[in-house]
């Protein structure tokens, strides 16, 4: 997830490809400390 996320893929797009959606995509990012960006992918 965290490889995927940084190389620019949406939470939407990790979750359909690993079965998960992109709230949990999120929480699971987020607990590993990755820096989230914002809806136009801008780091935050």
């Amino acid at each position: 997830m965290v490889r995927r996320y940084e190389s620019g893929e949406s939470l939407e797009q990790i979750g359909k490809r690993l079965g998960f959606n992109g709230g949990t995509v999120r929480n699971r990012l987020v607990a590993r400390g990755v820096a989230m960006r914002d809806s136009h992918g801008r780091s935050r």
